[in-house]
């Protein structure tokens, strides 16, 4: 199982927090984004990102862009990069993410559904993922 509980934790899916500071309303956080970190929040939020990084990151794990976000994306953001890291399904709380991954046992993820006030439980289901089909012109995008 993995737990996203902190924007610390989002850093392995290329989510970098960099500062509050940078907000003049003292609302959103500074972050850079690798190439995956970008792939997920430009899926999460349905756009595209175009800015540059503040920092440039690693030799390998480069920071290609800079976003603000507020703190009540982490969740929605944890969703996406657990589902992408593939992790079969995601439990969310009002302030954490759980992704459940292939080798968990049904004992073990029972255990953390009860250890936990779950709100949601997510998956992806169909030949899209995370989007569905037009039905009438067929368009996925």
């Amino acid at each position: 199982m993995k737990a996203v509980t902190s924007w610390t934790a989002l850093e392995p899916f290329g989510i970098v927090v960099l500062t509050g500071e940078a907000c003049a309303l003292g609302y959103r956080i500074l972050c850079d984004l690798t190439e995956k970190g970008k792939r997920t929040v430009e899926r999460c939020l349905s756009v595209e990102i175009s800015s540059e990084s503040w920092n440039s990151g690693s030799n390998e794990d480069r920071h290609v862009a800079s976003i603000m976000l507020t703190q009540e994306m982490l969740v929605p953001l944890a969703v996406f990069a657990l589902l992408d890291s593939g992790c079969r399904e995601v439990w969310t709380t009002q302030y954490a993410a759980f992704g459940v991954e292939d080798g968990d046992s049904e004992e073990d993820v029972s255990r953390l559904r009860q250890s936990q006030k779950m709100q949601r439980r997510f998956s992806f289901h169909g030949p899209f993922q995370d989007r569905n089909q037009h039905l009438m012109s067929g368009r996925v995008r």
